[in-house]
């Protein structure tokens, strides 16, 4: 029987880390195991952008990039969840959607956007057009509030 794993999105967003530990509490309940993905958005340079400029750009990306590892290695500490990190390059939605499919997902989980609460036309979150493209459930988690929020819901 092919192994079965819960998908999770990460950017090093607080929803993104929500995402984590709920994916990995559905990955401990079902006997699955946790494939986080980070997906690199290719985002072309200013072609009068100097070669620091550059630098600077490649060197953010690799500090998200580990800082989103080093959160895996919190999180999923002293769970007997097997994981495993994976690195996309290309459009979010569609990256996940294709790790969802490769790796047998039962379902993906991602973070809700703190940003923006509805769409309008054709500004869809992420989360929205991976619920589009992705033939797997998508568990859309929310940040929980902080407890010295009044409002129990955002």
């Amino acid at each position: 029987m092919e192994a079965l794993a819960v998908v999770v999105g990460l950017d090093g967003s607080e929803g993104s880390l929500a995402a984590l530990a709920a994916g990995a509490r559905v990955a401990a309940m079902t006997g699955n195991s946790v494939v986080a993905v980070y997906v690199v958005c290719p985002q072309p340079l200013p072609p009068t952008a100097p070669l620091t400029g550059a630098g600077a750009f490649a060197a953010a990306g690799d500090e998200a990039l580990d800082r989103c590892h080093l959160d895996c290695e919190l999180v999923l500490a002293g769970t007997d969840v097997p994981w495993q990190f994976e690195v996309r390059r290309g459009d979010p939605a569609t990256e996940m959607a294709r790790a969802a499919v490769e790796h047998n997902a039962i379902c993906v989980a991602v973070g809700r956007s703190l940003r923006r609460r509805f769409s309008y036309g054709s500004h869809s979150t992420m989360s929205e057009r991976l619920s589009q493209r992705c033939e797997r459930p998508v568990l859309i988690v929310p940040v929980k509030p902080q407890r010295s929020d009044p409002r129990p819901f955002r």
